[in-house]
């Protein structure tokens, strides 16, 4: 069976609902009135994986505008497959639908921040295209835990 993957719409909230719990095991007080809002703003990408056994991953990105020019670079977020049908190339695949939505919007640089520990991770990146940045660049925390 092949996975679906496709971005979300407004409309799509009750299935962004199924595929955060089932990501993350429940919705973090996020409800569907929540999520129709966040996907109804054009700037907010979720891309979720579905097959016929429902969400098995989604994808959490935003888009950010640039001051000093008219294009804009996306931070991809957040990513994630449920336990069972990792390394099938469901993230791989989400990623995919992703870079395709920033060629059409005509996105400067998409980039994430990861451990450099997380090998899966990196894998992950380095395996869609992406490259690690050898720059000195440190990440700061404000408010929460660091």
């Amino acid at each position: 069976m092949s996975a679906r993957i496709r971005r979300l719409g407004p409309e799509d909230a009750a299935l962004a609902a199924e595929a955060i719990r089932r990501i993350k095991g429940d919705t973090g007080g996020v409800d569907e009135m929540t999520l129709r809002r966040f996907l109804s703003k054009p700037e907010n990408v979720l891309i979720v994986a579905a097959d016929d056994g429902g969400p098995a991953g989604f994808l959490v990105a935003y888009a950010l505008d640039r001051v000093d020019r008219d294009r804009r670079m996306v931070c991809l977020y957040e990513i994630g497959v449920v336990a069972e049908r990792r390394r099938r190339g469901l993230a791989t695949g989400m990623i995919a639908e992703l870079l395709a939505w920033c060629r059409s919007e005509n996105v400067m640089k998409t980039w994430m921040i990861t451990d450099r520990a997380n090998a899966a991770a990196m894998r992950l990146y380095a395996r869609s295209g992406g490259r690690p940045d050898a720059g000195e660049d440190v990440v700061f925390v404000f408010g929460g835990r660091a």
